[in-house]
């Protein structure tokens, strides 16, 4: 019988793309075995035709946090038994419902106070976040395995349908894959990481204007308002503003097909660097030693003298002059500067 396996993913769509090499690797671990993960149902897109996993088990929202986490784990689970989990969010919730659910060996790290959870906790590396994030999950692996596994970096798997439905959203905007352009993902989730509407409309005009490129505004539909604020203040049809309109696997596919993007470290920045976009990343709060995209060409944007630069705060803690200086302090010409060498 072949033995079972069961990864619970993070719950962030950068994160599950960073996990992507630990989960694509997991069965040359384990090569009898059937793995199944359970992902939050908005991002099991990400792993759909991945040859490393049998099944996957969606997870909704209001599962993956609280009591509730742990009580319902046993329940998605639908009576299975699992001989070995992966536990990749660092949450007490997540480890207690693995072990509520029966799962034999749950492999973790040390973290939230879930040492006696896990039959394996392993220990965070020192100094914390010394290690990206991509390899930290990847090394659960390598610590329990005798193996010499090789680490790649994170690869989103697209086949012919997936870059047909993303060329006919492009066609809907009346472009085409023949069409040069750049895409920018112009929101953040934490206003500590916001670069701002108007920095990004005064750089797209720069990069129509002066590399003759086309700009494909991307986000969720929560930024639909927004990026119809930037579009309508570049003044030309050259932007066009798609957030929300389009799945993950179709903006991956979107993204695969432009000459580059620009964004902070966020969700997109890892599809479009899963899907070998060259990436430009204006990052400031964020840690780029542990969360920076792995992308195969990047330019990273960031004041690293700035003595409060990558605090990992959502909400910029500084006053007056030094309130997001980290974001206020990259211009627009650094930028497009950037953006004009990963073009030519």
């Amino acid at each position: 019988m072949a033995q079972q396996i069961l990864i619970r993913t993070p719950n962030h769509l950068g994160d599950c793309i960073m996990a992507l090499p630990m989960i694509s690797e997991t069965k040359e671990l384990y090569p009898n075995s059937e793995l199944t993960i359970i992902v939050p149902e908005k991002l099991t897109e990400i792993f759909q035709n991945n040859p490393g996993v049998d099944h996957i088990i969606p997870m909704p929202p209001k599962y993956q946090h609280g009591l509730v986490a742990v009580t319902k784990l046993k329940e998605l689970l639908d009576g299975k038994k699992y001989d070995v989990g992966f536990v990749l969010p660092p949450s007490f919730g997540s480890a207690a419902g693995f072990q509520l659910a029966g799962v034999k060996e749950r492999i973790g790290y040390i973290a939230d106070g879930r040492r006696l959870l896990l039959s394996k906790p392993l220990p965070l590396p020192t100094p914390l976040n010394s290690v990206h994030r991509s390899e930290l999950y990847f090394n659960l692996l390598r610590r329990i395995s005798s193996n010499e596994l090789e680490y790649v970096k994170p690869t989103l798997m697209l086949n012919d349908e997936d870059m047909q439905n993303g060329i006919e959203v492009l066609e809907n905007y009346e472009l085409s894959k023949e069409h040069d352009y750049v895409t920018i993902a112009f929101q953040a989730v934490a206003e500590s990481r916001r670069w701002g509407a108007e920095k990004y409309t005064q750089l797209i005009k720069r990069i129509i204007s002066e590399l003759s490129l086309k700009v494909v505004l991307i986000g969720s539909a929560d930024d639909k308002k927004t990026g119809d604020m930037i579009a309508e203040a570049c003044g030309t049809d050259a932007v066009k503003n798609i957030s929300g309109m389009s799945s993950i696997r179709e903006s991956a596919a979107i993204l695969s097909l432009g000459k580059a993007f620009v964004g902070n470290d966020s969700g997109p920045a890892h599809i479009a660097a899963a899907v070998d976009c060259p990436v430009v990343v204006i990052s400031g709060a964020d840690d780029p030693k542990s969360t920076s995209p792995m992308a195969t060409n990047k330019i990273l944007i960031y004041e690293e003298n700035l003595e409060c630069i990558s605090c990992v705060k959502n909400k910029c803690p500084k006053k007056e002059d030094n309130f997001m200086a980290c974001m206020e302090l990259i211009t627009v010409e650094r930028v497009f500067q950037a953006v004009s060498l990963l073009v030519v």
